[in-house]
C-alpha cells in the first residue's frame, strides 16, 4: 500500500520567500547601498562626539568611585550584580550583569581607595546607571569604529563585541571537568614546588568561589538566632502591662541569661566558621591554598593600572587584570568579590600557575605536548562515547610521512580528526584581525588542509592503509565500503561565531575548497555527547552542520546556539531560496536556553526540575524507538537508513508510527510512504508475508517508478525488527516497463472499488505522482 505523506508548512521558509520577493520587485540594491553608506559615512562625523561622551561617563564614574569606600562598592555591586536567585535566572540569562560586574571590578581595582566613607544609596544608583549608559554607548562606538564593510570586519566587530560582553565559554560542571583531566597530567610539578596536587588547588579554588554562598548562609544562622532572640523579648515584653515594669524589664534584659544564651549561640557559629556577622560575604575564611599561589591570584586596590593604558581610558575592552587575579588583597584580608571570575577563567589560572613553574627552555615544549594530547585523547574518546561500537584509531600516518590525528569508523561513516590545542591569543579576543588571521590559520585552516590531505588518500585507490607509530599497517580502509566522509578540528579554546559561521574565513583566503569542515570546541562536543540519545542523531547533526556553512545568509553566535536550533528546528536549510545579497538573518540565543537551563537545574541553581532537552521533542509521536532497534543490529549501512527516518518531520514520522502500529496489530499487512525528494526508498512489512525474492520484485518495481536506487526493507513483528537492503540501476527495461503498467493499473482498479469515481485534479492513484486528468484519466 502507497501511503503519500502531506506537505508540511514552514512559516520560517515563507518568510524567506516574501523577503526575497519582495526585494526582486523594488530592484534597488544599489540605491540601498549607496544610501546605506552615506548613512555610515555621517554617523561616523559623531565619532568624537560619542568618544567625548564615553570619557565623560568614565571621569563621572571614576568621581563617584572616589568618593566613597571601594570595598563597600565592591560588596554592594558584587551582590547586586554577582548573585541571583533560582527565579531569577532565566531573565539573567539575558542581561549583562557579567560585564557590568567585571567593568566595576576593573575600575575600582585601577582607581578606588579605602578612604573608609560610606557610599549613599545616591551614589551607588549612580555608579549602576552610568555603566549601563557606557555599555550603550560604548557597543554604539566599537560599530562605528570597526568599519563594517565585508566579513572580516564583521569578524573585527563580533569578536569585539563577544570580548566585551559574554562571560565564560563552558557550563562549570564541564569547565571544572575538562581543568581536572588536563591539569593531572602536571600533578608532580605542583606537588614539588606547592605540595598539592592539581585537584587540590582546583578544589580550593572552587571552594573559594563558592564562598559568598557560603557566607550568606552562615550570616543567615546569626539572623535566624537573633531573630528568635527578639521574638522571646517581644513576647515577653507584651505579658506586662504597665509602663514602669516594661522599663525595669528592659533595663535588666541585657543581663538576662536569654541573653547570655544567644550570645553563646552567636559565638559557636563564629568559633565553628570564623565568619563574624559584620563580615562581607565576599571575605575568605580558612583557606588552604599556599599563600604564594594566593599572592599570586590577588592584587590590592590601585594595582589594575593596565586598564588605563589604551587609546580611551578605562574603557570597557582595555586589558585588565581581574581574570588572571581574580582577588582583592584589603589589610593582609582576601576577597572573592567577583566569584563567577574563577569558574569562567580556571583554565588560564591554572596554565599561568603551571607555566610560572616551569622553567621555559626545558620543560614548556613537554607542557604543550601533554596538552595536545589530552586534547586528542579526549575527543577520540567523546566520540567514541556518541558513536558505541565505533573504531578508533588515534595517530596514524599514511603515504609518505602525513599524519592524522584520528580515524573513526561508524557503520559506512568516516571522521577524520585533527585536534588543535593552540590558544585564541588575548589580541585574537580583543578583535585585532591580524591575530585572527594568525590564529584561525593554526587553529583550523591547518586542521583544514590535514584532513582535507587525509580525504583525498583514502580516495585515491581502491583501498588504502594507515600505520601506527612503529610503521605496522593497523588500517585498511576499502573505497567501496564508505559512504560519507566528514572533517573534523576539535579545539581546547571556543572560537565562537567565527567557527559558527565558518563562511566567514574565506574573505580572509582560508576554507577555499568546495567542502567544510566541522571546527567545534572541546566542551561543546562534551555537551553535544550529552544531550544527544541516538548515533544517528549525531550524524544527521553533523551533515547539517557542515551544510549549514553553505548559507551565510544566516548567522548564529555560537555552536550551542546551532545545535539548540538543531533540537527545535532541524537546522534544514536545503529547501529554502535565500536572496543572493543583501540579506543577512541573526538568528537568536533563544534556541540554546533550555540546554542552559537544563545545566543550571543540573548545578542546583533551579527548583523545579528542566528535562534534557531532545531532538524532535515537539514530536510526540516520533519513530526514535525504531531508529534504535535497527541501530542495535549493526547491520551494514544501517545508519543510511536511520539517518533517512530521522530526516523526516514530524507528520511523516507520526504518519509512519501510526502504519506501523497497524501492522503490528494485523490489521496491515505492509505499506511504502510516498516521500518527495527522496534519496532512498523505504517499504514495511509484516513478518508473517515476509519473502524476500518477492520483495525485491516488488522494490525493483518501486524502484523504476520513483527512480530511487537504493531501497530498505524494515521487516516488523512484535519483539523483532530486520531490514534488507537493494540496489537497482533503474535503466531501461522492457519487462520491467509492462509489470510497472499492470502495477498502476491494478492501483487504479483497486481505489475505483473504494471510490467509484476519482476527482480530476486529485492525485492520480496509479502513483505516478501527477493529477488524474494528465495520468490515467485522460
Amino acid at each position: 500500500m502507497i501511503i503519500k505523506l502531506p506537505k508540511k508548512e514552514d512559516p520560517f521558509k515563507e518568510y524567506i520567500e516574501r523577503i526575497t520577493s519582495k526585494m526582486r520587485s523594488m530592484n534597488t540594491s544599489e540605491i540601498g547601498e549607496v544610501e546605506q553608506m552615506k548613512l555610515q559615512e555621517q554617523l561616523k562625523e559623531n565619532i568624537p562626539e560619542l568618544e567625548s561622551k564615553i570619557k565623560e561617563i568614565i571621569n563621572l564614574l571614576i568621581k563617584d568611585i572616589q568618593s566613597c569606600d571601594a570595598k563597600q562598592i565592591l560588596d554592594y555591586f558584587g551582590a547586586f550584580y554577582g548573585l541571583t536567585t533560582p527565579d531569577k535566572i532565566e531573565e539573567d540569562l539575558d542581561s549583562e550583569k557579567n560585564f557590568k560586574l567585571d567593568y566595576i571590578h576593573s575600575l575600582v581595582s585601577a582607581v578606588g581607595n579605602l578612604n573608609q566613607k560610606e557610599c549613599s544609596e545616591e551614589i551607588l544608583n549612580r555608579i549602576d546607571k552610568n555603566i549601563e549608559d557606557l555599555k550603550n554607548n560604548a557597543a554604539l562606538y566599537l560599530i562605528l569604529t570597526s568599519d563594517y564593510k565585508g566579513e572580516p570586519s564583521q569578524i573585527k566587530f563580533k569578536q569585539i563585541i563577544h570580548n566585551m560582553i559574554v562571560r565564560g565559554d563552558s557550563y562549570p560542571e564541564h569547565k571544572i571537568e575538562m581543568c581536572r583531566e588536563l591539569f593531572s597530567k602536571f600533578d608532580d610539578i605542583l606537588t614539588d614546588r606547592y605540595g598539592i596536587d592539581s585537584k587540590q588547588l582546583i578544589d580550593e579554588l572552587i571552594n573559594i568561589s563558592e564562598y559568598p554562598i557560603k557566607n550568606l548562609k552562615i550570616q543567615k544562622q546569626y539572623f535566624d538566632e537573633i531573630m528568635l532572640s527578639y521574638q522571646e523579648f517581644i513576647k515577653n515584653l507584651e505579658k506586662i502591662s504597665y509602663d514602669e515594669e516594661k522599663i525595669e524589664f528592659m533595663q535588666t534584659y541585657k543581663d538576662s541569661e536569654n541573653i547570655k544564651k544567644v550570645n553563646e549561640k552567636l559565638q559557636n557559629i563564629y568559633d565553628k566558621t570564623g565568619v563574624s556577622f559584620n563580615d562581607s560575604i565576599f571575605k575568605i575564611h580558612k583557606i588552604s591554598l599556599p599563600k604564594e599561589i594566593l599572592d599570586a591570584l590577588s592584587m590590592e586596590i590601585g594595582d589594575n593600572k593596565i586598564y588605563k593604558e589604551e587609546e580611551i581610558e578605562y574603557f570597557p575592552t582595555n586589558d585588565t587584570l581581574i581574570y588572571d587575579k581574580p582577588l582583592i588583597k584589603i589589610d593582609s584580608e582576601y576577597y572573592c568579590f567577583n566569584p563567577a571570575l574563577i569558574i569562567y577563567n580556571l583554565h588560564t589560572i591554572l596554565e599561568n600557575i603551571i607555566i610560572s613553574i616551569i622553567p621555559p627552555k626545558k620543560h614548556q615544549k613537554n607542557y604543550y605536548k601533554k596538552k595536545g594530547e589530552y586534547l586528542e585523547d579526549k575527543s577520540l574518546e567523546l566520540f567514541q562515547k556518541i558513536l558505541p561500537n565505533c573504531e578508533v584509531y588515534k595517530s596514524l600516518k599514511y603515504g609518505v610521512d602525513d599524519e592524522v590525528d584520528g580515524i573513526i569508523i561508524y557503520d559506512n561513516n568516516i571522521f577524520i580528526v585533527e585536534a588543535k590545542s593552540g590558544k585564541f591569543s588575548k589580541g585574537a579576543k580583543k578583535g585585532n584581525v591580524e591575530k585572527i588571521k594568525s590564529n584561525m590559520k593554526k587553529l583550523v585552516e591547518e586542521a583544514y588542509n590535514q584532513t582535507i590531505r587525509a580525504k583525498k588518500y583514502i580516495l585515491s585507490d581502491e583501498e588504502v592503509e594507515f600505520r601506527d607509530k612503529s610503521k605496522k599497517t593497523v588500517l585498511k580502509l576499502k573505497r567501496e565500503k564508505i559512504n560519507n566522509i566528514y572533517l573534523i578540528n576539535v579545539t581546547l579554546e571556543p572560537l565562537n561565531h567565527i567557527t559558527a559561521n565558518l563562511s566567514s574565513l574565506k574573505e580572509f583566503g582560508f576554507i577555499q575548497n568546495d567542502e567544510w569542515i566541522w571546527s567545534v570546541y572541546l566542551n561543546d562536543l562534551r555537551i553535544i555527547s550529552e544531550i544527544i540519545d541516538l548515533p544517528s542523531e549525531f550524524l544527521v547533526y553533523v551533515e547539517r552542520r557542515i551544510k549549514y556553512n553553505d548559507y551565510p545568509q544566516v548567522k548564529m553566535a555560537e555552536e550551542i546556539d546551532i545545535f539548540g536550533y538543531f533540537l527545535n528546528e532541524g537546522l534544514y536549510f536545503d529547501d529554502i531560496e535565500f536572496p543572493k545579497n543583501g540579506f543577512e538573518l541573526i538568528i537568536d540565543s533563544s534556541f540554546s536556553k533550555d540546554i542552559d537551563l537544563y545545566y543550571f537545574w543540573k548545578e542546583g541553581k533551579l527548583d523545579k526540575k528542566v528535562e534534557k532537552p531532545t531532538f524532535f521533542k515537539g514530536c510526540k509521536n516520533n519513530i526514535k524507538f525504531l531508529v534504535k532497534q535497527i541501530e542495535e543490529l549493526n547491520k551494514e549501512n544501517f545508519s543510511i537508513l536511520t539517518k533517512f527516518l530521522l530526516s523526516l518531520d514530524c507528520y511523516s514520522q507520526n504518519l509512519i508510527k501510526e502504519q506501523i502500529e497497524l501492522i503490528l496489530k494485523s490489521q496491515r499487512t505492509d505499506f511504502y510512504p510516498h516521500i518527495d525528494k527522496a534519496r532512498i526508498g523505504v517499504v514495511f512489512v509484516s513478518k508473517r508475508i515476509y519473502n524476500y525474492d518477492l520483495l525485491k520484485k516488488q522494490c525493483e518495481l518501486y524502484a523504476y517508478e520513483r527512480k530511487i536506487n537504493n531501497w530498505f526493507v524494515i521487516i516488523l513483528e512484535n519483539n523483532f525488527i530486520h531490514f534488507e537492503q537493494f540496489y537497482f540501476d533503474n535503466k531501461p527495461n522492457k519487462i520491467i516497463e509492462n509489470k510497472f503498467e499492470g502495477l498502476k493499473e491494478y492501483r487504479l482498479k483497486q481505489t475505483l472499488k473504494v471510490k467509484r469515481k476519482i476527482g480530476r485534479n486529485e492525485l492520480c492513484p496509479c502513483g505516478s505522482g501527477k493529477k488524474y486528468k494528465k495520468c490515467c484519466g485522460k
